[in-house]
Order: C-alpha cells, then structure tokens, then sequence
C-alpha cells in the first residue's frame, strides 16, 4: 500500500479481530492436516496423504496469497521521483 507516496507494511491491515481470525482459520487448517496424518496406513496411504496436502495447501495458500497484500505495490510510483511533484503541481 503507498500512503504520501511512500510504501507502508501491511502488517495487521485488516485489524487486530481480522488477523486473528484468519491466524485461527490457517492454524485449524494446519492441525487438521496432521491430524488426517495420524490416519495413514500402509493400506490407506491415498485418502489421507491428499487431505492432509489439501489442509497444508490452503493453510499456506490463506496468508501468503489471499490475504498478501505488501506485495503489490506499483514500483513505477515509488521509484518515480517526478510522480509526487507532478501530483503537487511543482
């Protein structure tokens, strides 16, 4: 996010209640991953084996890529040091 023209971390940008429920949400969805671990067998490697890499996936995949926002900050703007004094009219 860009604010006076100069990047700022996004760290905690949804708000305290926010982030803690999406902590809680990948964190339940990590436990349940090596919780169906616990069910793998010799005999029954598939049906655990997937759910456990579907749970590990999305546990991941929630903080980096649905709620990552630090990474899209527009370079051109930032490195641009015409692009603030032209919005100031200088």
């Amino acid at each position: 996010m860009i604010r006076n023209g100069k990047p700022i971390s996004h760290s905690n940008a949804g708000g305290v209640f926010g982030s803690l429920i999406a902590f809680a949400v990948a964190f339940v969805c990590f436990l349940g991953s090596l919780y169906a671990m616990s069910f793998w067998s010799l005999d029954s490697a598939w049906v655990p084996g997937l759910i456990a890499l579907a749970l590990s996936v999305v546990a991941f995949m929630i903080p980096k890529q649905i709620l990552g926002g630090s990474d899209s900050v527009d370079p051109v703007v930032v490195h641009t040091p015409h692009a603030e004094a032209e919005r100031h009219g200088h």
